[in-house]
């Protein structure tokens, strides 16, 4: 099993999180639900064998995808095989992070994947060529951040608005401040959620929201005990019904279901 993370450098860093990469054995589960964040991603399978992504309340229904996929902000759960996590490697963005390397609103993608190769006119494939001819992991980083500079197809960096509503909304993920903050930067609501939506991929208060439930995960995420009233309470939920009703929406489970599932990585969970 190899396991590797790399955090590119400047212009790159301020719209990646990070280029991670992964190789192992076969899980023991065949299927895993991965829960939302709101950031969009890339990921390269670098086995012979498409992707995969299911729907998370019908796993016979999928959608097949050749070897690399852009997913795109997300507010709900999707499924995919473990055998596609043989040998992957992808890029983590940051939330709006994707919006400077393609030419379509970044909403075109929420809730979705899109064949990477559709988006870039057969450049993915180009790429996946010269990670496979890559020698080693570090070589494969360097592959990918030279690649992902030449996509750049708008200014590094999001509308001032939106950098700064989401400097916020790391800060609180409590829906309330959307208000606050749209006051503050000087356009209207409609425009704001517009601008916001087409650079971050979702809604201002349904990425607060998707925000929030990550900051659920984060604090009962291998904790030895818990106090769910107390954890609704702390991360601005109303009262308990309104937190379950939340957890569920986003993770198709219950917060109990999810703890008794939970694996080392916070947004995976085994299923079959």
């Amino acid at each position: 099993m190899e396991s590797r993370r790399y955090i590119p450098k400047v212009p790159l860093s301020s719209l990646v999180g990070c280029f991670w990469y992964w190789e192992g054995a076969p899980q023991t589960h065949s299927k895993e639900r991965l829960l939302p964040n709101g950031e969009p991603s890339i990921i390269f399978n670098l086995r012979d064998s498409p992707i995969r992504i299911y729907d998370a309340q019908d796993l016979t229904s999928y959608a097949s995808y050749s070897g690399a996929v852009l997913s795109g902000a997300r507010s709900d759960c999707f499924v995919i095989d473990t055998e596609q996590q043989e040998r992957v490697i992808g890029i983590q963005f940051k939330p709006g992070g994707a919006f400077p390397f393609f030419r379509m609103p970044a909403c075109e993608a929420e809730n979705t994947a899109v064949d990477l190769d559709y988006l870039w006119r057969g450049g993915a494939s180009e790429i996946r060529e010269q990670l496979l001819a890559s020698p080693t992991v570090n070589a494969m980083f360097a592959t990918l951040e030279r690649c992902l500079l030449d996509r750049l197809v708008r200014p590094p960096e999001l509308h001032p608005a939106v950098t700064y509503a989401l400097t916020q909304f790391r800060a609180s993920a409590h829906t309330a401040r959307v208000a606050a903050v749209t006051d503050r930067i000087g356009l209207s609501p409609r425009r704001f959620v517009e601008l916001f939506r087409g650079q971050v991929g979702l809604p201002p208060k349904v990425f607060c929201r998707v925000r929030r439930f990550q900051q659920v995960l984060q604090t009962v995420h291998q904790a030895q005990s818990i106090d769910w009233a107390q954890v609704a309470l702390e991360c601005g939920y109303y009262d308990q019904p309104h937190f379950i009703h939340d957890f569920r929406s986003f993770s198709g489970l219950s917060p109990q279901a999810y703890l008794s599932a939970a694996t080392p990585h916070l947004n995976h969970v085994p299923l079959i």
